[in-house]
């Protein structure tokens, strides 16, 4: 017992050896802090740009291109100022204007008529008329109006009806002289080439130089309207990322100042860069939040162990794409981290891991749209690809197939961007590369999280299941019985496992290894019998059952000397759990000795998880209905139950997570399998010597 307990606890502080010395909450703040850290500056390195200490009149050092794209505001506003120069304000022409100073001159003339035949002081007619119309006139040349003939006035009035309509058709702006003075020029062609007496003629003229007024008025909005129509229509003059804003040895103007500045890197733009690193203080932060969140929902690993590994890959992969970025942003591992996080966790957490850290990569790319898109597709693929891989070498298809899927995918979106042959062909190679150097960096690494964190990946648990394990192939030739009875129970246990939905490959290959401890007393126990000379016949049951649970022992120690992983060596621990070796109890009662029955049952512990229970189960029932002489279907049911309920009323499956449902299962795919494996066979008769 003591020595089953030092084994326990030397496997629990190898696993825990730095948790022991601080606090686990500690440790994963600052892992935590470390992880922040990290990503922190890498993000910064890839987003914040390299600054530079120039003024008016220095001369550029090197060339300086544009870290991302931005508009040139100036720019923009000088084009735009220039398709302005040649727009022409709008107008509104009020066609009234023309009729209304004809019918003002006609009612004049009306008037003077009227006026001429009263019998009054000339002066007080002027004021009579200069009252009634609204023409500006002056007295002279209303006095010299009242001096004309009726017929004198009908030609001026019909001159004006003539003529003056012509004049005030044409487009006369406001406050437009040129306008005016165009209508003037025109009325006085009008006056010379017309049929007017001489003495009409200078009248004519001072009457229609008064009527004419302007027709068109401005309309502002109409024209401000127009104005933000032509600004619409104005592309933005924009410096794309990468774009030379100077060159080295040019003189450094206005100009280039504000480009600099526009663009952040200039050392003066302090407040600038305090914006992008809270930016991307903030996604880290998110990213780690979300990344806390699967931590805490996830069933495989303890919470330390996955919070470790998660961060590890995290940081892994973000170094892993800073030191490609700077060659090329196509050249980033992107199917590095759901490769090796399907290898580890498995694809549904791979694929929630892979999204989230979406975050860094876009950082880390510059926001390149391609890359994100390449990333995306990458870890759909990887993560898909992977979880059908069951060798080692598979990992390297992997990569290659995601490498040519995304190769297609960036060959296209190059062509509908319409770039150039060679940038279309070195991206698209460098996208495949980027996939194939995934894969190997995954193939690398993945023994070493195997290793250090004992974690059991599928490829693992099938190089375990090989049949040239040194394990196994002891087991076969120095324990054969043994290992024909551990690849039944493998069957059994895989396909009960296959049936709860529990890891079935692991059961499996818990199975194989079960009774690895046997290898050191073979022949005391029955499978490996081949007389009937029993060794148990020689000794006492105390020292029978001695024997028996130490195979647990054994194996365990065997189990650290071959270095199986930690889920292995728990299970052959649990096997058994704390089951009473019911043979030789029995055996001491009757040789009437005084026994305790705790001394005849196995140390422990009691499965804990569903595959150790299960591998218990099958173990007791596959030793059972080998007991049966001819076995028949309901004798192998009958025996199943029997040895299910034995483990379930002596409470061995208390801290397994098996339930009731699960245990029916499991007991009727025992017997399915079973039956297979103990149907009747018919005889095959002799051939004698007459036949």
């Amino acid at each position: 017992m003591k020595r089953k307990k030092k084994i326990g606890d030397k496997m629990k502080n190898k696993r825990y050896m730095f948790k022991d010395i601080f606090n686990e909450k500690i440790i994963k703040l600052i892992i935590f802090v470390i992880t922040f850290i990290i990503l922190f500056l890498i993000s910064s390195f890839s987003v914040v740009p390299k600054k530079y200490s120039l003024k008016v009149g220095d001369i550029a050092p090197i060339d300086i291109k544009a870290p991302r794209d931005f508009e040139d505001e100036v720019a923009t506003q000088e084009k735009i100022n220039k398709a302005l120069e040649g727009l022409s304000p709008k107008y509104n022409k009020d066609l009234n204007i023309a009729k209304q100073s004809i019918e003002d001159i006609e009612s004049l003339i009306n008037d003077i008529k009227t006026e001429k035949k009263q019998n009054i002081d000339d002066t007080l007619k002027i004021e009579r008329l200069k009252s009634k119309t609204t023409l500006n006139i002056t007295d002279e040349d209303i006095k010299y109006l009242l001096k004309l003939k009726e017929e004198e006035l009908d030609i001026l009035n019909e001159f004006f009806k003539n003529n003056l309509i012509k004049v005030l058709s044409q487009d006369i702006r406001e406050n437009n002289l040129d306008d005016i003075k165009k209508a003037q020029q025109d009325l006085d062609f009008y006056i010379k080439s017309s049929n007017l007496p001489k003495n009409l003629r200078d009248i004519a003229n001072t009457i229609g130089i008064i009527s004419i007024k302007p027709n068109m008025f401005f309309d502002y909005q109409q024209t401000e309207d127009l104005k933000q129509q032509i600004k619409k229509q104005i592309d933005p003059v924009i410096i794309k990322k990468n774009q030379n804003i100077i060159l080295k040895g040019e003189v450094v103007n206005e100009h280039h100042i504000y480009l600099l500045s526009k663009a952040g890197i200039l050392s003066q733009n302090k407040k600038h860069d305090l914006i992008l690193y809270t930016g991307i203080a903030i996604l880290v932060l998110l990213e780690l939040f979300l990344l806390n969140l699967i931590v805490k929902n996830n069933t495989m690993y303890d919470n330390f162990t996955f919070f470790f590994i998660s961060n590890i890959l995290i940081v892994l992969t973000a170094i892993l794409s800073f030191a490609f970025k700077i060659i090329s942003v196509y050249l980033i591992p992107i199917s590095f981290l759901p490769i090796l996080s399907t290898l580890i966790f498995g694809h549904k957490i791979s694929f929630i891991l892979s999204l989230i850290n979406l975050l860094v990569i876009t950082i880390v790319s510059g926001f390149n749209l391609d890359v994100c898109v390449m990333y995306v597709f990458g870890s759909i693929l990887g993560t898909y690809f992977t979880s059908k891989v069951h060798e080692r070498n598979n990992i390297l298809l992997t990569g290659f197939y995601v490498g040519a899927i995304n190769f297609i995918i960036i060959s296209s979106i190059n062509i509908l961007n319409n770039s150039v042959f060679s940038q279309t062909f070195y991206s698209s190679i460098f996208v495949f590369i980027n996939s194939i150097v995934s894969s190997i960096f995954s193939i690398g690494i993945l023994p070493v999280f195997e290793q250090f964190f004992d974690i059991l990946t599928p490829i693992k648990l099938l190089e375990l299941s090989n049949p040239n394990q040194v394990l196994l192939k002891k087991l076969l030739f120095e324990a054969p019985g043994t290992y024909h009875h551990s690849i039944l129970v493998g069957n059994l246990a895989e396909a009960a496992a296959d049936e709860i939905g529990a890891n079935a490959l692991l059961a499996r290959v818990g199975s194989y290894y079960h009774d690895i401890g046997k290898i050191k007393r073979p022949y005391f126990f029955k499978e490996n019998q081949i007389t009937n000379d029993n060794p148990h016949d020689k000794v006492t049951p105390r020292l029978s059952v001695s024997i028996i649970t130490s195979h647990v022992r054994d194996g365990i120690e065997l189990a650290q000397k071959y270095k199986l992983p930690k889920i292995l060596q728990e299970i052959i621990m649990q096997h058994h759990g704390t089951t009473l070796v019911k043979y030789f109890y029995v055996q001491a009662l009757n040789d009437g000795e005084i026994i305790k029955e705790e001394n005849f049952r196995y140390e422990g512990p009691k499965p804990n998880t569903k595959e150790s229970a299960i591998i218990m189960l099958a173990d007791s029932v596959e030793a059972a209905v080998r007991s049966i002489s001819n076995p028949t279907v309901d004798e192998i049911k009958s025996m199943v139950e029997k040895v299910v309920n034995e483990k379930l009323y002596d409470n061995q499956l208390n801290d397994s997570p098996l339930t009731l449902k699960d245990i029916e299962k499991i007991k009727e795919v025992f017997v399915k399998v079973l039956i297979g494996i103990f149907h009747n066979r018919i005889e095959y008769p002799d051939i004698t010597k007459e036949e």
